[in-house]
Formats: C-alpha cells, sequence, structure tokens
C-alpha cells in the first residue's frame, strides 16, 4: 500500500483504501470495527459481540445454557 492523503468525502474527512488492501488486513463488510485515535496515529479494532449473542445453527441450546451464557461472572454461584 502506498502513501494515502486525507480527503473531503461528503460531509466528512476519510482516507480511500483500496478494496484488495482491506481484503488482505481481513476487514469484513459484516463486521462492526472501534476506531481508537491516539495524536497521529489512527488503529481499527474488530468489534466481536458478546458471549450472549453468538448464534451455533447447527446445536440446540438448553435454556440453563442460555442462562450462563447471559449471566455475569459475579453472579454465577461458586460450587
Amino acid at each position: 500500500m502506498g502513501a494515502l492523503k486525507l480527503q473531503k468525502i461528503g460531509n466528512s474527512l476519510g482516507f480511500r483504501i483500496s478494496k484488495s488492501d482491506l481484503e488482505k488486513a481481513g476487514f469484513d463488510t459484516n463486521c462492526e470495527y472501534e476506531l481508537i485515535a491516539e495524536k497521529g496515529v489512527i488503529i481499527l479494532v474488530n468489534k466481536r459481540s458478546p458471549p450472549s449473542k453468538w448464534k451455533f445453527p447447527q446445536s440446540k441450546i438448553e435454556p440453563e445454557d442460555v442462562e450462563w451464557l447471559d449471566a455475569k461472572l459475579s453472579e454465577i454461584p461458586k460450587r
């Protein structure tokens, strides 16, 4: 990837990054990303869904399992 120039895009500013460069980096249009900005540095991090949002299409999840997935760690009884 070569140098990028900050440019006006609509009412915003942005960098245009080629599709092939984004694919090489593993970016996907179906994902959400968190932007972390520091002076002179921008980092994009893939936001992952919390466990309670996970989907298991080939598995049946019992109501007890859903309760455990949705529970906060502080609410889980100690054995």
